[in-house]
């Protein structure tokens, strides 16, 4: 932005988003574009979409929300309107339904910016949805289950997915996010073909539909693929993932990105019809690594939700246990197959050949 009077006031009149301005924190505006909502005007998004709904017959089948409660994916609503949701979105599930109609190499081909945006529209809906709900249906003092000061701060969030709009755009050397693309197992169930994990610390989303796993860490601006390298993500390369896999993937990413110590910054800058960001180099002026150090013991909480067993299963001060590599540290291909779950131990783990110290990330 330039900072003499006239000319500031003149480029400022054209901005087509106003950061901390547009981001609507209510019902009655598009969750996108923030217009105000009248009858004729609105409609509902589906947080997740119902492509995907219809596909793995999910309709019936709940969310878990933050407060420990649940909710029906076919009521995971939030208001847009019909430009936003009938044109923008609308073009942007079209292309990602058939590249997962496809497979794994059409997603990973489709345009990343794509990828980002429908990743960053479920994870973003997700809070949004949460904002309207009670924490305690017999406490309205309580407050929602997510408060406005939370999605307030994921401003930054909001305005890099007017992208979709074609209203912000990115330099081609700077991606907001990591994105991983991988293969996955196929139960005989359509509803077991559908699972993700999201992490409310730090803008990230893993999601399993039918034959295709992404990972996603959204405001990364990369750091999550290029600053560091995580064995078990290059395990999973090479690996059919079992939906047990895919939950320790999302698991170890997750918690990696919950590490990110940078808050980046940006240059916002009006051109005309759009917006530029410009992001400043992440390391800055310090010689800090981009990340806190990996704790085995904190991860083996996260492990432990992921999947739904009790720390102790999973981590014994010394032993983590994994279902990616085997005691070698080469890719495991679990011998169960992808209908079947079952509950890992340490010491199946330590049965593996040459078992060794806590298999950290």
């Amino acid at each position: 932005m330039t900072e003499d009077g006239g000319a500031a006031e003149d480029e400022l009149s054209r901005f087509v988003y106003r950061l901390g301005e547009a981001q609507a924190l209510t019902e009655g505006r598009c969750f996108l574009c923030g217009v105000v909502l009248e009858a004729a005007t609105r409609t509902d998004e589906h947080v997740f979409p119902q492509w995907l709904l219809r596909r793995f017959d999910l309709y019936r089948e709940t969310v878990n929300l933050l407060n420990g409660t649940s909710m029906p994916y076919a009521r995971m609503l939030i208001p847009c309107c019909r430009v936003c949701n009938n044109e923008y979105l609308s073009r942007l599930e079209e292309k990602v339904s058939k590249a997962f109609e496809t497979g794994p190499e059409a997603v990973a081909a489709l345009d990343r910016a794509t990828l980002f945006l429908w990743m960053g529209k479920i994870y973003y809906g997700l809070l949004f949805r949460e904002l309207f709900l009670l924490q305690d249906r017999r406490d309205r003092e309580a407050g929602t289950i997510v408060p406005p000061e939370l999605l307030s701060e994921f401003r930054m969030h909001h305005l890099l997915m007017q992208a979709a709009r074609g209203v912000v755009r990115w330099r081609e050397d700077q991606f907001p996010a990591s994105i991983f693309v991988f293969r996955a197992q196929e139960p005989s169930r359509p509803k077991d073909c559908f699972d993700y994990f999201d992490v409310i610390q730090a803008p990230f989303l893993a999601i399993r539909v039918g034959s295709t796993v992404v990972v996603s860490a959204l405001q990364d601006w990369g750091a999550l693929e290029h600053a560091v390298q995580l064995p078990a993500l290059e395990a999973a390369k090479v690996l059919d993932l079992h939906p047990q896999q895919f939950r320790e993937v999302a698991a170890i990413a997750g918690y990696t990105a919950s590490l990110f110590n940078r808050v980046p910054k940006h240059l916002i800058h009006a051109a005309g019809d759009h917006v530029e960001v410009f992001t400043m180099p992440l390391g800055g002026l310090s010689l800090k690594p981009l990340y806190d150090p990996f704790e085995a013991e904190d991860f083996a909480h996260v492990l432990a939700v992921a999947f739904g067993q009790p720390v102790e299963d999973l981590f014994d001060g010394q032993y983590l246990m994994t279902l990616l590599r085997d005691g070698e540290g080469a890719p495991w291909a679990v011998p169960w197959p992808a209908d079947e779950w079952v509950r890992p131990s340490l010491a199946e783990a330590k049965q593996r050949p040459a078992a060794g110290g806590p298999r950290v990330p």
